[in-house]
Parts: C-alpha cells; structure tokens; sequence
C-alpha cells in the first residue's frame, strides 16, 4: 500500500545510492527528495513538510549526526533514519542519543528501508490521531 506520497529527504554523497534509494521509495509511492550534501538539505524549499530524513553518518561536507543537530536547532524533529558502513555499538549509542529512530548498516538488505520508514509513517499517523482525539 503507498504512503499517500509521504515526502522522504535523502542525503548521500554517493549519487549511485542516492538514485538507488529514490527509484526504490518512489516505487513505494513516497515522494523523496535527495541531496548530495546536508547544506542542499537544509536549502529544500519543503524541508518543513518532511516526514523522514534519511542521513548518510559520513557524508564529508556534514556528517548525518552534524546535520541532525542543525534540524534540531531548526525546531524540525523530524525522524530519522541514520545509514552507515559500519554499524558499531558506540555509531549505535552515538545515534540513539542523537534521537535516530533506527540505524540501518550498508549495503541495505531486502525492504529493510521500506519497512522502517513504514513503521516511522506509521508510528505519527498514530501519535496525530491521538493529538486530534485529546483537542
């Protein structure tokens, strides 16, 4: 079942993953934009409207950790999704303190991605549904 067009930021200095991502998320029905570098993140015009961000740990020009913190300086706390090469317990506890909602290790295995920003959708679909019902 598609998201309803759900929009998805991906940043990933790797064009190939970038284009890989967003063929297989569009096949989903998401909407997704990709950005080679945080600073192209920051600059999306729709970044407000973002429901999950996925976010390369090792990107050169800003690291995924880095730009998480710039959203949150922001006031956009949007969920994310942190990719990495190697998912060790201390990236592991250094993106749970960061409020990463999950960490996905490299290469990405089946529908790992779909499945996570499914339960992400999912999850806030829920937590509006509640906020509607408490006003």
């Amino acid at each position: 079942m598609p998201f309803q067009r759900d929009l998805i930021l991906i940043v990933d200095e790797d064009q190939a993953v970038r284009d890989s991502l967003q063929f297989a998320l569009q096949l989903e029905g998401l909407c997704v934009h990709v950005h080679r570098g945080g600073f192209g993140l920051l600059a999306d015009p729709d970044l407000s409207q973002a429901r999950c961000v996925i976010l390369d740990d090792r990107n050169p020009s800003m690291d995924g950790f880095a730009l998480l913190s710039r959203l949150n300086a922001l006031n956009l706390n949007v969920p994310a999704i942190l990719l990495t090469s190697h998912a060790t317990p201390r990236i592991k506890a250094r993106a749970n303190a960061a409020g990463v909602r999950m960490v996905l290790e490299k290469p990405l295995m089946d529908n790992a991605l779909a499945d996570n920003i499914r339960l992400i959708l999912g999850s806030a679909r829920d937590a509006d549904r509640h906020a509607s019902l408490d006003t």
